[in-house]
């Protein structure tokens, strides 16, 4: 049987190498585009093509996506900023995150229109919905209403209008996937979870640390389920739904805290309460669970367990 092609686009972040290992031990040729991406950075992975484009790149990014018969493409590009997540990076360059999240997104599409045999995925976020206060059963599925508090979560409700359209018009093979925060090994960008990559670094360097972090409940998924998930995804014979709420657990900071301690023995991590912040809406999966039949392999427990091994 010929090998998987798969081409992810914005594969040199925290969730794409872990894709490109994943998929490589799948046996996959997988391949990357990513315009800030240094090949020394992939240097420990098995990839087929690296192309140093923007998904704004017409001319580059149709050559790119010409270059192989792709089984599937996965976006998961977004504006970054500086690396302090992608909430920030988008409040404080609104333009430069329509820019990639939206019109780079539709451009691809786009350029795909009439790849007939190609499955497409992509990343979308808990953060289309609302806070939880505007949710009567403080739960959502995937026709409850989007309601974005933040400029980041506006980009990937515009980015799901555009998603429904070429699905529409153009009968094209999309599904995207609404991840919650992702955590794990390789979490370097200072976003929402950077308290909990605080935590695994002190833990790491056997040294004392108080996180400020607020109380608010926290709706996360392991980095190493994400892969399994998309595998799952490509692998699937269904004909897929436009949309999917990810699977995921709730937790709090004090609980992933006594989680490091618990697994090294000490108590070099605390957390100072900083107040509440954001609580989005718990996602329901049961639709992902109908269709792809996937459960989490990581609860809070063995995700910091697993995590702790990888330091």
């Amino acid at each position: 049987m010929a090998k998987k092609k798969i081409l992810i686009v914005g594969g040199g972040g925290f969730i794409g190498k872990w894709l490109l290992k994943s998929f490589s031990i799948n046996g996959w040729e997988t391949s990357v585009i990513d315009p800030n991406l240094k090949k020394s950075a992939l240097k420990s992975f098995s990839v087929n093509h690296i192309f140093n484009y923007s998904i704004n790149d017409n001319e580059l990014l149709s050559n790119a996506l010409k270059s192989e018969n792709w089984n599937a493409v996965i976006c998961l590009a977004a504006w970054g900023g500086d690396g302090n997540g992608l909430l920030k990076a988008a409040n404080e360059d609104f333009r430069k995150a329509l820019e990639v999240n939206v019109s780079g997104f539709a451009n691809l599409l786009d350029k795909m229109k009439n790849f007939n045999n190609t499955k497409f995925f992509w990343s979308s976020s808990t953060v289309v919905y609302g806070e939880e206060s505007i949710y009567s059963n403080k739960k959502v599925n995937e026709k409850s209403t989007l309601s974005p508090i933040t400029h980041y979560g506006l980009t990937k409700v515009l980015a799901e209008e555009v998603s429904n359209f070429f699905i529409r018009e153009y009968k094209m093979n999309i599904t995207g996937l609404r991840l919650p925060i992702v955590i794990g090994p390789g979490l370097n960008y200072r976003g929402v979870a950077s308290g909990v990559s605080d935590m695994a670094n002190a833990t790491k360097e056997k040294r004392d640390i108080i996180v400020d972090m607020p109380d608010t409940p926290l709706d996360i998924i392991y980095v190493k389920d994400v892969p399994e998930i998309f595998i799952k995804l490509i692998n699937s014979k269904l004909i897929l739904k436009n949309i999917y709420n990810a699977p995921s657990y709730r937790t709090y900071a004090d609980q992933i805290a006594n989680h490091f301690n618990k697994h090294t023995n000490t108590s070099n991590v605390k957390i100072n309460n900083i107040g509440s912040g954001t609580t989005y809406p718990k996602m329901q999966a049961n639709s992902f669970q109908k269709d792809i039949k996937y459960s989490l392999k990581y609860t809070l427990e063995k995700s910091i367990k697993d995590w702790i091994n990888e330091l």
